[in-house]
């Protein structure tokens, strides 16, 4: 890409959001790096609950200090506690994410906040694929959207894919001890 732009050339400017879980944090500054690298200039969003740990125990500052492209941005998500997030407490954390994450995020992408401090326009996002609320902002804003799904291969098989028949066909939830229930497979 050429470096020297005139007023009117729009220089590429990436959103991303992930889940804030740690696993789909780190897929997601992997590819942060991969697309700051490539000369992209990224916005990290991260919520509040996700950044302070990221910062406190990991290397993550040093890591991306060496990218001027990147940014780190973060949003209110309206959990309280400072424990990472159990499997228990990952309902909760959805429920927080729509009620006090989906309305600030909008009013972040319509105002232009993340534009101003990054001095280029948001020109894709790359939200969780759970974040369906940033699609309905990115129809608003007229910002494309492209959705990174983080759960592994087999993850995506078993939840989304065969979970809603073996529930639909009274497999799940197991009866007796689930330890030893032999699970029938259709050929």
């Amino acid at each position: 890409m050429d470096q020297t732009h005139n007023q009117n050339t729009l220089q590429p400017h990436v959103l991303t959001f992930p889940l804030p879980i740690q696993g789909p944090v780190n897929c997601a500054l992997k590819l942060a790096e991969l697309l700051c690298l490539s000369g992209i200039h990224v916005t990290f969003l991260n919520t509040e609950h996700i950044h302070r740990p990221l910062l406190r125990h990991t290397n993550v500052l040093s890591r991306f200090n060496r990218y001027p492209n990147f940014q780190f941005e973060t949003i209110p998500d309206g959990v309280q506690h400072e424990k990472p997030v159990s499997a228990a407490q990952f309902i909760e954390l959805i429920g927080s994410i729509d009620t006090v994450t989906k309305p600030l995020f909008r009013e972040m992408m319509v105002s232009g906040r993340l534009s101003r401090r990054s001095k280029w326009p948001v020109t894709v996002m790359i939200p969780d694929g759970c974040f369906s609320f940033a699609v309905e902002v990115g129809i608003e804003t007229s910002t494309p959207v492209v959705c990174f799904e983080t759960i592994s291969a087999c993850g995506l098989w078993t939840s989304f894919l065969n979970l809603p028949t073996l529930i639909e066909a009274g497999v799940i939830p197991f009866k007796g001890n689930p330890l030893i229930t032999r699970i029938p497979v259709s050929q």
